[in-house]
């Protein structure tokens, strides 16, 4: 990699550019949202592919929807080490631009009914590009703040880009009902459930970002500048020889896995949580809300993991989490009443996966130098991202009282480690 400043150094406030630091988590920061955007686009069709002439069941969504996730892991684990190879200059231009690739082929899927299962799957693992670039762009930033800001600042990029989950979710449903980009798409009749007809332009979810992508991309590659790292992967690959980097694996899939899993499949989920009962909510109106609830609590806990330790927001956390799932699991909605006490079990866990997102996150900026720390945060959100692939692996072939209960067994083992391990009286690490 070939840096654009050639001395660096953000403990030495001599040697450090605060507005280039910020500028750095901005932009990457809105190209993560849009990547978000695209990553979620499938969990925000796939609940109206049916009515426009699909024929899916269950079970075939369920797994279209969980492709995602098993893309964007794999891809995070690559994009975990191209930091220091390719520098952040690069690597944001690069990431942003790639967003392309999954909305082009959602605008062409979603117009031809026709389309194989299989190309629909293949399309789904593109869409997962959107959510393989966070492990690098998040990593990265380790490089640009002092080890007592970087908390806030992770919990600042991360929170927002996590807001595109919840946002592609509220916009497509706004978008799809007009004709602002008639020209390039006819529209598609879609016949609902109550026996209506009405007209659909699904493609316009994935036109409505693509000149935010193209702007981004212009100005990642003009105003972003690399900074010197070298590029270890030896020193980055000891990071596996931690027993911290397996904890902390642990700790961001139980988070980030639920947060970014349930969002995925909230919408499909309650749909047939809820089916049998009358009048129930419409939950693929409302599935936005969870996401951008664990969105806007991942930032400001950032800041309260930064003055009171993220292991004991961690411990917080991990309490709450199982209290909210021990619901989902044993309570069975059978009126109107009963689907929103289940959806308010729903987002109570979206609020505090939210808050282990970043108080997990500022524990590995503590625990790790900013190479390695870069690398670990890289690695954890390669296999939180794995979330809506097992969720939705769990969901088609078990049932949703197994995927809730695989869950709250994950959290207790979650709390019982961060207690001994970093928060306690004598904890051998506490942070």
């Amino acid at each position: 990699m070939r840096a654009d400043i050639k001395v660096w150094n953000p403990e030495n406030p001599a040697q450090w550019n605060k507005t280039l630091a910020w500028t750095t988590v901005w932009l990457s920061t809105f190209s993560l949202t849009l990547g978000f955007c695209a990553w979620f686009l499938v969990p925000s069709l796939a609940p109206r592919l049916n009515e426009v002439g699909f024929q899916l069941d269950h079970r075939q969504l369920y797994w279209l929807v969980a492709m995602v996730g098993l893309s964007a892991g794999t891809l995070r684990i690559i994009w975990t080490f191209l930091p220091p190879i390719l520098g952040t200059r690069i690597l944001v231009t690069f990431s942003t631009a790639l967003l392309l690739i999954p909305l082009f082929c959602w605008v062409y899927a979603v117009m031809n009914p026709g389309t194989p299962y299989w190309v629909l799957l293949l399309f789904s693992l593109f869409s997962g590009i959107g959510g393989g670039t966070f492990s690098g762009l998040m990593a990265s930033t380790n490089y640009y703040f002092p080890k007592k800001q970087r908390g806030f600042a992770l919990g600042v990029q991360g929170g927002l880009s996590d807001f595109g989950t919840g946002l592609v979710q509220f916009v497509t449903p706004l978008v799809i009902g007009f004709s602002a980009f008639a020209a390039l798409g006819a529209p598609q009749v879609a016949h609902l459930a109550d026996g209506k007809t009405v007209q659909y332009w699904l493609q316009n979810a994935a036109w409505i970002w693509i000149p935010f992508v193209v702007i981004i991309t212009i100005l990642s590659w003009l105003c972003l500048r690399s900074v010197p790292v070298t590029a270890n992967i030896k020193k980055q690959w000891s990071i596996f020889g931690n027993k911290h980097t397996w904890f902390m694996t642990l700790f961001y899939y139980g988070t980030f896995a639920t947060f970014a899993g349930l969002g995925a499949q909230l919408a499909l989920l309650g749909t047939h949580e809820f089916a049998h009962i009358e009048n129930a909510p419409n939950v693929v109106a409302l599935a936005w809300l969870g996401p951008v609830i664990g969105a806007l609590s991942r930032v400001g806990a950032g800041k309260v993991a930064d003055s009171i330790r993220g292991g004991r927001v961690t411990t917080i956390m991990a309490v709450c989490n199982i209290i909210g799932l021990l619901g989902l699991w044993l309570y069975k909605p059978d009126s109107v009443m009963g689907c929103w006490i289940w959806l308010g079990f729903m987002f109570w866990v979206f609020f505090w996966t939210g808050v282990g997102n970043a108080s997990t996150t500022e524990q590995m900026a503590v625990l790790f130098p900013p190479l390695q720390g870069g690398a670990v945060v890289g690695w954890t959100s390669a296999i939180g991202a794995y979330g809506p692939f097992t969720i939705g692996v769990l969901l088609a072939e078990t049932n949703a009282a197994t995927m809730f209960a695989v869950t709250t067994a994950i959290f207790i083992a979650i709390l019982l480690i961060n207690i001994y391990y970093y928060d306690r009286k004598d904890a051998p690490d506490l942070c």
